[in-house]
């Protein structure tokens, strides 16, 4: 049984992580293969934690790392300690750990880096010439990552990939990457005119994308993004 909305969130979370381990681990990835909603939450919190990447090298957390977690939080050691236990208990120390270096790493961010995360709105709408089959396009804010919804019974042949271009006004089209007929796609805008009124299409072309870095197969789907 898949869990409540709310609890995905936080399931989401741990799995991006790394905290989420073992069984728990392999029935959460079971259900994100089966489960849009779900897919949507992880996509959330990788596209969120993205910009970090760039901005910090990984280092192993100091012996006294709880401690300083404890002073952060004006010495609420009960409630730490209570979540270090648990902690323990369901995920052992390598869990621990890695909630100890997450932890530590939002209270040393300068507070401009550390905000909510901003919902995908959608932008775009992708059909067929005579509208019987739409992709769902949103685009995240922040990391500005677009993801693509695909619409149900989509078959396209085994030698074939689906390509998604960016065409700004005036200019040739821009390969945004291969995307799947069967699950969520999201794929890195950063760099590319995504842009209010520019073209999005999806053609077919040969597996693993077009060899000329321009389409060559029939175009399937077209849509304006509208920010």
């Amino acid at each position: 049984m898949i869990p409540r909305t709310e609890h995905l969130e936080q399931l989401a979370g741990e799995y991006v992580l790394g905290t989420l381990r073992g069984l728990p681990r392999a029935r959460f990835e079971r259900w994100l293969e089966q489960t849009p909603e779900l897919q949507v939450h992880v996509l959330r919190w990788q596209n969120g934690l993205a910009p970090l990447d760039d901005l910090y090298q990984p280092i192993q957390p100091p012996a006294h790392v709880w401690q300083n977690i404890v002073h952060q939080l004006d010495g609420e050691r009960d409630n730490v300690t209570s979540i270090k236990s648990h902690w323990i208990k369901r995920h052992g120390w390598i869990g621990v750990a890695a909630l100890a270096a997450a932890c530590l790493l939002l209270v040393l961010l300068p507070r401009t880096l550390v905000k909510p995360f901003a919902p995908p709105s959608e932008v775009a709408v992708l059909a067929t010439q005579d509208n019987n089959m739409r992709w769902q396009v949103s685009l995240n804010p922040d990391s500005h990552a677009l993801t693509l919804t695909p619409p149900r019974g989509l078959n396209i042949p085994s030698d074939r990939s689906l390509e998604l271009w960016a065409i700004p006004k005036g200019g040739k089209p821009i390969s945004l990457g291969i995307i799947s007929n069967t699950a969520l796609s999201a794929v890195s805008a950063l760099g590319k005119p995504i842009i209010n009124g520019s073209l999005l299409a999806i053609s077919l072309e040969p597996r693993g994308g077009s060899p000329t870095g321009q389409p060559t197969g029939k175009v399937l789907f077209t849509g304006s993004i509208q920010l």
